[in-house]
């Protein structure tokens, strides 16, 4: 197969995949990602992306994407956010990274969360790299509206307030 068949198969893909699938929706997967970027909102994360991958990856439905300042703010929304999503039944089936603080990665099947330390998210360029798939950035604003109170009424969206960075510790 020639590069200008391979290129209008992996165009048609994505305009399949983008025709059955919009975000924000009910899935349980998007309600996942949803509920993981809450989660890393309450410790101020920092730029949350999620991508949909339905049908462009086999490996999940939905990437997360945070940034944290410092190693110590990436660790510690790893673990807020494994703590969060194991209370609630979702166990992640792998953490990658969580004591490094440079790339944390958690698996919960449908959802991989990636926590970057900022200058590892602009080196990497998931969000380059999956350029194609449907992109939703998420801040506090977000869950006021769209819907998500309906989506997740057990979390109180009042407790987050702003998602400034801390001044300190630029490690």
């Amino acid at each position: 197969m020639d590069q200008h068949m391979k290129q209008d198969k992996s165009k048609n893909s994505v305009e399949a995949a983008e025709a059955v699938h919009s975000i924000p929706d009910d899935s349980a997967g998007f309600i996942l990602a949803e509920r993981a970027c809450w989660h890393l909102l309450e410790k101020k994360a920092e730029d949350l992306v999620v991508l949909d991958l339905r049908g462009m990856s086999d490996v999940c439905d939905f990437f997360v994407l945070a940034s944290g300042q410092s190693s110590t703010q990436v660790k510690a929304l790893a673990k807020h956010l494994n703590n969060e999503l194991v209370a609630v039944g979702q166990k992640p089936r792998g953490v990658e990274g969580m004591n490094d603080g440079r790339w944390a990665l958690l698996d919960f099947f449908d959802v991989v969360v990636h926590i970057f330390h900022t200058p590892a998210r602009e080196y990497f360029q998931l969000e380059k790299l999956w350029g194609d798939a449907p992109r939703l950035d998420l801040d506090p604003g977000w869950y006021s509206a769209n819907g998500a109170a309906e989506r997740h009424p057990d979390l109180k969206f009042t407790t987050v307030t702003a998602v400034a960075p801390e001044s300190g510790g630029n490690d």
